[in-house]
């Protein structure tokens, strides 16, 4: 079970890494402040959850969940 976890801690790693440099490139923003922005987040919380699934998804599903929470189109959040 340790392993487990340890490949999903993994995972979550490497997606958050990925999120960050994406919002940090597209806002002209530092890593630091980026990654700040994306810890503040719902869809960073759920990515932190291992019950979500959501470390099995591509960075570019779950920055469209940033998106859509950014936008306040909660609807749309739901819906991915």
């Amino acid at each position: 079970m340790r392993e487990e976890s340890k490949s999903i801690e993994l995972c979550q790693d490497i997606l958050a890494t990925r999120l960050t440099q994406i919002i940090a490139k597209r806002e002209n923003i530092t890593l630091t402040e980026a990654i700040r922005k994306l810890m503040m987040t719902k869809t960073y919380d759920l990515l932190l959850e291992p019950e979500s699934y959501l470390h099995l998804e591509s960075a570019e599903y779950i920055l469209d969940m940033y998106n859509s929470e950014q936008c306040g189109d909660w609807e749309h959040w739901t819906e991915v």
